[in-house]
């Protein structure tokens, strides 16, 4: 049959699928609530800073310690002397930038060209030539080198001129460097040269023992390749030439060395001193150091924090509000369902109370923080068994440990080791386990926290033995978590009249003396309530609701009948106790069971989920056969269809509509005759539409598609019932 599956039956009758916006008191509440939290948290932070540090605070660095002081909170600060230290260090280390000077480099050679014209004329027409006069006053002390050896020819000469050229040339490129005392603060061992000064960050980084300077400059001469073939008297001619013209082109920058150290000292990071909560920073009988003397103004600084230490936790509490009404919201939890509400209230509220008090009160030491001594597993526990959802208990373990990154403050470590607990303690009972389950999920809580402890500790690089420590801790809070469970668990359900797996599961024990009773004076309705309870367990675990619920609710769907079991045609042989009645005074009999059972339901404590299986499980629909009746007896007059209807409500949860349809489903098909699965199939579906059309579903929350699901659920489940057997032959006596 082709349908639109996600459809919801609200939105098919023109209804509103949306919620409805929240009350003004529920605003209210809200408000009033997050400025109670947020009183809280200040109250905490204040009276922390008071009590914990005041007495350790007037420490000075020399004073005697009278007593252990412990940090009690993770705690971080920047260390200027450290920092100082760092910078100085990272200053010296950063390489002075030289820059080579093209004008230098172009004058040298031009000088030593204007030598090179001016002797070649000089030695074609003698010492006493004009050109000789111009070279002996220009380069006195090149033209003593050429007559102090005249023993080479003009082409030799020549050729030992052009190579000094040469040499010149790559040592002025390369660069010639006269180092300057201010760039001594480095330590680094390399200087930075900037070639191009149009480009002054394209730079080259050079050994500084490995660079041409004045003072060394002859030894590179004679150390370069070009004139490893001449004769000694050549090198050394060429040597003292080249050191004659040569001059350093290579200057430091003092600008762009120190723009580079500048940079360096910015972008070096501060000196952020860290230290854990449950530290020991002061002990009894020692002198403050000055190490311990700097973290001591560190704290005092911390301690005057202003308008921040009020506005923080505001802001961050209307964070967490905000956060918790998207939940409540998506869970609808709001003041119509007043005992949810308030049961979400109640544990939500305790938590933040007992962490406050135990991050303010509690002296952690060096081997214990707040996360591992806190109940949250055994609040995530209550809530997942409590409210019956586990998404719900699983984000709200994420507030928590939000609310505790906030106390504790900042520490990843119990942020961590919160939400395991709180998602552990949520996991930790499995679906439909009996109460002794919870003793069960001790053991497995205890192992949860303390592998999650021990990892996380690990992680962060704690100390070993403290790790270790914790991990015990956590292993104990997790067997405490399992008995306190089995303890508070009952009492609550109890208290709240709430539908937990347990209470549902005891409520199933056929022996419970109104089922019991059921079995004894109403079989027929026991025997109906147990096929209705197999159909509703099915159809529901089908379509992903409680099927556990379902199964509870139906079989104390029909408790109002066994007083009067005789009215209702399940429990009758052969006599019909309607025949003597009127239809009107017939059907007010058959509708008070409802009411009946509301009455025994209360009487028996039933939890609120199966009282409203007991009141919805008929919606409003017109009894037919006493409606049919009534017109025949009134000859045709007009008779109201609300006087033979139920008084409902319309079932308001999946749940209940399920037992609605399984009711109707298992008592109709009872009339038809060699019922096959295709028979069967339309029949159930036929049910179903007539249920759907009436209106009756509207506030169900089913979909056409649970719809399809319920119905073939119910076709399998009733195939089996209605199979048939073969005949036996009759054993033959002879």
């Amino acid at each position: 049959m082709p349908m639109k599956a996600t459809v919801n039956l609200r939105q098919e009758h023109g209804e509103s699928s949306k919620r409805t916006p929240l009350l003004r008191k529920e605003w209210a509440f809200i408000l009033v609530s997050w400025f109670i939290a947020s009183m809280l948290l200040i109250g905490v932070s204040q009276t922390r800073l008071f009590l914990s540090r005041d007495k350790a605070l007037k420490y000075n660095e020399g004073d005697l310690v009278t007593d252990d002081f412990y940090i009690e909170n993770n705690f971080s600060f920047v260390d200027s002397e450290a920092t100082l230290r760092a910078v100085n260090l990272k200053r010296s280390l950063v390489s002075p930038v030289y820059i080579v000077s093209g004008d230098i480099t172009e004058s040298v050679l031009k000088h030593y060209d204007r030598f090179f014209s001016l002797l070649k004329p000089a030695i074609v027409n003698g010492s006493s030539g004009e050109a000789a006069v111009e070279l002996r006053e220009e380069f006195p002390g090149a033209a003593s080198l050429i007559d102090s050896d005249s023993s080479r020819t003009v082409d030799e000469l020549t050729q030992l001129l052009q190579l000094t050229r040469d040499v010149l040339q790559s040592l002025e490129y390369g660069g010639i460097f006269r180092l300057d005392s201010g760039d001594e603060e480095s330590s680094s061992g390399v200087i930075e040269v900037v070639y191009n000064e149009a480009q002054p960050d394209r730079r080259v980084s050079l050994i500084r023992s490995t660079v041409t300077l004045t003072e060394n400059l002859p030894e590179k001469v004679r150390a370069m390749d070009e004139l490893s073939g001449l004769a000694p008297g050549d090198a050394e001619f060429v040597t003292a030439l080249v050191s004659y013209f040569a001059e350093p082109n290579g200057y430091l920058n003092t600008i762009l060395s120190e723009k580079s150290r500048d940079e360096t000292e910015a972008a070096t990071e501060p000196v952020r001193i860290s230290i854990t909560a449950g530290t020991r920073l002061l002990s009894s009988g020692r002198v403050v150091t000055a190490q311990q003397a700097r973290i001591l103004e560190a704290l005092r600084l911390q301690r005057n924090i202003g308008y921040h230490s009020y506005i923080d936790p505001m802001l961050y509490m209307a964070f967490l509000f905000a956060l918790g009404l998207v939940v409540a919201r998506s869970f609808d939890i709001t003041l119509r369902n007043q005992k949810i509400f308030w049961l979400y209230v109640a544990l939500s509220g305790s938590y933040l109370l007992i962490a406050a008090l135990f991050t303010l009160f509690f002296r952690f030491q060096d081997n214990l923080t707040v996360s591992v001594v806190l109940p949250t597993a055994l609040f995530t526990l209550l809530l997942a068994q409590l409210l019956q959802d586990r998404r719900l208990a699983v984000l709200s373990s994420i507030l928590m440990s939000l609310l505790i990154y906030f106390l504790t403050p900042g520490s990843s470590y119990d942020f961590l080791i919160t939400l395991s607990a709180g998602i552990g303690g949520t996991l930790s009972v499995k679906k439909r386990e009996s109460r002794m389950g919870l003793l069960r999920a001790g053991p497995r809580l205890a192992i949860i926290l303390s592998v999650t402890t021990l990892l996380t500790g690990l992680l962060v690089k704690m100390p070993l033995n403290n790790v270790l420590i914790m991990a015990a801790w956590s292993a104990a809070n997790g067997m405490i978590t399992g008995i306190l469970s089995l303890a508070f668990l009952p009492l609550m359900e109890h208290l709240l009249n709430t539908a937990t797996t347990f209470r549902l599961i005891e409520l199933s024990d056929q022996n419970v003396p109104i089922l019991r009773r059921m079995r004894l004076q109403a079989p027929g309705t026991y025997i109906h309530s147990q096929n209705v309870a197999h159909l509703a367990e099915a159809a529901c675990d089908a379509i992903g609701a409680d099927g556990l619920l379902a199964r509870v609710g139906a079989y104390y769907h029909d408790i109002g009948k066994v007083d009067q079991a005789r009215f209702f045609v399940e429990n009758q042989k052969g006599e019909n106790k309607h025949d003597e009645l009127k239809a009107s005074l017939s059907v007010a009999v058959i509708k008070s069971h409802v009411k009946i059972g509301m009455e025994k339901g209360r009487e028996l404590r039933l939890p609120d989920e199966v009282l409203a299986v007991i009141e919805q499980h008929h919606g409003t629909s017109v009894i037919r056969y006493f409606y049919d009746r009534a017109l025949k007896e009134k000859g045709g007059e007009s008779t109201s269809p609300d006087d033979f209807s139920y008084g409902g409500p319309k079932p308001m949860s999946r749940e209940a509509a399920v037992v609605m349809l399984a009711d109707n489903a298992e008592a109709a098909t009872r009339t038809l005759k060699k019922p096959t699965a295709a028979k069967l199939e339309k029949y159930i579906w036929d049910l179903i539409m007539d249920r759907f059309r009436t209106g009756e579903l509207n506030e169900s929350d089913l979909t056409l598609r649970d719809l399809e699901t319920i119905k073939l659920t119910f076709a399998h489940v009733l195939t089996g019932h209605f199979h048939t057997r073969i005949e036996y032959p009759k054993e033959i006596v002879k």
